[in-house]
């Protein structure tokens, strides 16, 4: 369903002050942060129901690996998600950079009302962006929290 997760700004705040990641279990999505320069690249590379989002300066990803389903958590060292079940790794935009998963994290849609509330709808899931996608050009920004990407432990 719908999931009112609060005022743009705070949104932003929580990011911030969050190492770059804010997590709301309510929507099982991750909020990050996208850059106003990645939009030309971005509107040629996702869905047009995803730029709304994008062009507020945040994305909504769902907390799951597309490979089988894991819960990714943040690495704050390399500033990318990093899951724990078998090494695949995203930027902080969800796009996938390493490891077994098929594409990037699959998105939720965002719509900002005009009272500035941030509305994430998760009845629809986005399939992640193809690999290869690279919009935001986000390279690891410090050590890996897992290491071995793409193979198995």
């Amino acid at each position: 369903g719908k999931v009112n997760l609060g005022k743009l700004d705070d949104i932003v705040a929580n990011i911030k002050t969050s190492s770059g990641f804010a997590y709301y279990p309510e929507a099982r999505t991750w909020v990050t942060a996208y850059p106003a320069s990645a939009l030309p690249k971005a509107r040629k590379a996702y869905a047009a129901n995803l730029l709304p989002g994008m062009e507020a300066g945040i994305v909504a990803l769902y907390q799951k690996c597309p490979h089988l389903g894991c819960r990714v958590p943040q690495c704050v060292s390399s500033q990318w998600f990093e899951c724990p079940c078998h090494g695949s790794q995203y930027n902080r935009v969800g796009e996938k950079k390493g490891g077994p998963a098929p594409r990037g994290m699959d998105h939720f849609a965002i719509a900002i009302t005009p009272s500035g509330d941030v509305v994430i709808d998760t009845s629809t899931v986005y399939t992640g962006a193809a690999i290869g996608t690279n919009t935001t050009g986000q390279e690891a920004e410090g050590p890996h929290c897992i290491t071995g990407a793409g193979g198995h432990h």
